[in-house]
Parts: C-alpha cells; structure tokens; sequence
C-alpha cells in the first residue's frame, strides 16, 4: 500500500507541540487548511511554555513574556479572544542592574545618566563616545568582535555581554552578530554608526542596537494560558504522547513514522522540532550536508532557581526593577536575576518578593550537573553577594532545560541557508522554531505565520 493510499491523509502533520507548532496548526487553519494534527511526544502541549501558580507565586518553566512590538503576536491573541487578558510589566521594571566589581550597578537609560554611571570606568565611557569613528567590521563576526571593534573591550565586556547573557545565555565570543543582532549589523552598514543610526530612528520612532521598542507583556494566567489557548482551539487535532522518529515521503504525500511504530500521512509537513531531533527525523530525506548542518546547531543548558519571599524586604538591595544580570568577566556562577513580583506584581502574593535566578548557560554547562540542592544552594549564595541576606525562601522550584537556548554561532546563517535550500528542493516540507530565525516567541508567531501563508498556498 502506498502513502498516498493510507487514510486519513492530513492536509497538514506538524510535528512538535511547542508555541510554534501550535501557532502554525492555528493559523493555517484560519487559511482554510482543514485537516491539520500536531504530533507532540511529550504529554502536554506547549513546550518550554508553562506556568505553575503555587501558594500564589507564579512560576514560568519558559519564557516570562513577550515584547508587544509585534503586530502578528497581538493578532494571535486577539484571535484567541485573549486580548482583554495581557498584562504588561509594571512601570517600576524600568530600571535594571548590572553586576561589576562585584557590586549591582544600575544601567543608564539617557545619555547624560550614562557620562555619569560607574556601570563602566571613566576611560571605558570615553571609549563608547569615540564609537562614530570607527571603522566598518567584516560581514560576519562575533557579537563580542563587534561590540569590543565599535564600542570598546570595557564596554562589551560589561554592557555586551550582559545582554548576551540575559537573551541566549551564550557567549558572545562564539555567536554570530547578523544571526543573533541583525539590526546592529544593519544600523552599521546603513548609517556607519550605531549611535547615528540611533538618533535618525529616535527621529522616526525606531528601537535601538538590539531591536525595537516594545514593553515586556504576559497573560493574566501566565504564558501557559496562550499555549493552552491554542491547543484548545484545535482541540482532537493535538496528539500528545507521540514522538515523531522519522519522515518520508512517498507518492504524493508525507509518512510521519510515530513512537509506537504507526504512521501518519499528509500532503505537508511542518517540522517545528529542536534542530537536532528534526535532523534525526528528516535524515533519510535531507541530504547530508543539510542534516549536518541541523546537527550544527547547539544549546545551552539552563537553571532556573524560582525562590520567594512572604517577609517583606528580604534582602538588603531593594528587589525593584526588572533584576539584574552578571558578565562573564565577574566570575561567578550566577547568569542573572529577574524580579518577577516588581516586573508583573500578580504573580506574587501581596507584599512578597519573587525571584527568578538563571545558572549554567555557555559558560557554566556543569551547573547543571549539580543537584537540586546544590543548585539552590549555589544560587542562595549568589543572591546573598550581590543583594545582601540569605533569607530561607518560602517557596522553591528547580527548572533544568538541558537543551535551553539554541546558540546562533559563528557560521549560523550559512548553516541556515544549506537546510532551507535542502527543504525547497521538497515541495511541502516546511521548518520552523527557534532554532532557526529568533529564540523568542514573538519570532516564534511571525515565522509560523509566514509559514502558514506558504502551507496555504500549497494545499
């Protein structure tokens, strides 16, 4: 029997269950793609997306929100019906903290606060302000390389790297500029110069280095409460329980060979699996150098220590802000912090303080190897150096992602151009995920949404 002969055949089989699968089974279904499943092996939707309230704190596994910059996430929620249910982060996470010598030092947000800070050294700010005459980088280079060439060793050892560690958790000696930072590239070959190419946007109401504006929003339930919208709006079409091993393709259709051995069929395909598991499915039909290139792409491994607080002002530092993070130069084994209760109070009862800590990342993969109660440890430990105290939390979650964060190094957009060629070559096989275009879950929606406009095309 062939595949095309074996029935139900889907209009579309998407395999992974993470927001991204989700949202292109979503949206191509408002395209009028009928039959679509999403196959997902583990036995819940959502992927790194979930949220779990205990005793009134709020503990997300996953992303804490999304940026409300992009049209194509706010359209999602609307469609949900989940509009009246954002929550945007509070005025006071306006100020943020970065670790140097040892001390929290808060991040100048205008160009008088920063000639004043001491988040960089006398000579370091010197050196940012000498970064319009420097010269134009080579087309590919590391963010480190870029930061280091344009704005001083000081300054991307301290202000770079932060923002590296506080997106990827990576190391921005190793991760591609234009892959990771795609508008930094722009603004320098458009206008010469970051900080020209700031004041012409502020102009015209554009974002800076590391993108556009945008204000950190979640849902009132959580980032869960989107997810779990989405699964519940293709109802029977979500399988959970069903790892995807292996795709092939047939007469006119696709074969999903699933966990437990039986097949699903479909005339597309969406593959929104971590690059390495969408290697191992799609070997036999990829060719060599595009699997290769899948199996290219690494992550780092991630901690989150959730702690909270009822005592009020449990630390000497005042939690207020969005948090703080820790460049690599500092020494230690803490990536960072955020104030959850200051940045969205929900999720906090009244008067308590809820943190959530991030350790391992690329630079400390073995933190991981730790228990959970060294982790907690280690990370009470941090906390007690750079906010002063070690209170005993009131409550505790441990989150271990082994594979974290997909690291965009060195060589990523050539890596990205053999496997979309590859996919080309096959008419109805589409990827898609973090992996590949942006780790967030804004760049999660706008690339299931160009994807569910192909998928339409082709039904």
């Amino acid at each position: 029997m062939t595949v095309a002969a074996r029935a139900p055949l889907h209009d579309l089989a998407v395999c992974g269950g993470g927001i991204s699968g989700l949202a292109l089974a979503y949206l191509a279904g408002t395209r009028g793609v009928a039959d679509v499943v999403v196959l997902e092996g583990a036995g819940r939707p959502g992927g790194k997306i979930q949220t779990e309230w205990v005793d009134g704190f709020c503990c997300e596994w996953g992303p804490q929100g999304f940026l409300d910059n992009v049209p194509e996430t706010l359209a999602l929620v609307a469609g949900l019906g989940l509009d009246g249910e954002l929550v945007r982060a509070d005025d006071a996470a306006g100020d943020r903290f970065i670790a140097r010598n040892g001390r929290l030092r808060k991040v100048p947000l205008s160009p008088p606060a920063f000639l004043t800070s001491d988040v960089l050294s006398l000579p370091g700010r010197l050196r940012v302000l000498l970064e319009p005459f420097q010269r134009r980088g080579a087309l590919e280079e590391s963010v480190f390389t870029f930061a280091a060439r344009r704005i001083g060793r000081e300054a991307a050892e301290v202000l770079v790297d932060a923002m590296v560690t506080g997106v990827y958790a990576g190391d921005p000696a190793r991760l591609s500029l234009p892959a990771t930072f795609p508008k930094m590239r722009a603004m320098e070959r458009d206008y010469g110069s970051l900080v020209r190419a700031m004041l012409a946007r502020r102009k015209s109401g554009g974002g800076g280095p590391a993108g556009p504006g945008g204000t950190l929003t979640t849902l009132r339930l959580g980032m869960q409460q989107l997810t779990d919208a989405l699964a519940s709006a293709l109802g029977a079409g979500v399988r959970l329980g069903v790892p995807v091993e292996r795709i092939t393709r047939g007469a006119g259709a696709f074969a999903v060979r699933l966990g437990d051995g039986s097949e699903v069929a479909a005339k597309q395909v969406a593959v929104a699996m971590p690059p390495g598991a969408a290697a191992r499915a799609l070997g036999e039909l990829l060719p060599e150098g595009a699997v290769a290139a899948l199996q290219g792409i690494p992550y780092a491994k991630v901690a989150v220590v959730m702690t909270g607080y009822r005592a009020p002002h449990p630390f000497a530092h005042p939690t207020r802000g969005f948090g703080f993070l820790v460049p690599g130069r500092e020494r230690r084994r803490i990536l960072g912090s955020i104030f959850c209760d200051a940045t969205f109070p929900a999720q906090a009862p009244a008067g308590a303080t809820l943190l959530r800590t991030l350790l391992g990342g690329a630079r400390d993969p073995g933190a991981l190897d730790l228990s959970d109660g060294e982790l907690l440890a280690l990370a009470r430990r941090e906390l007690d150096h750079f906010l002063g105290g070690d209170p005993e939390p009131d409550f505790v979650r441990i989150i271990r992602h082994d594979y974290g964060i997909p690291q965009y190094t060195l060589g990523h957009l050539a890596r990205l151009d053999e496997i979309e060629r590859a996919a080309a070559a096959i008419p109805g096989l589409h990827l898609l995920g973090n992996g590949f275009h942006g780790i967030a879950a804004n760049a999660c929606v706008v690339e299931a949404e160009r994807i569910a406009a192909a998928v339409a095309g082709g039904a």
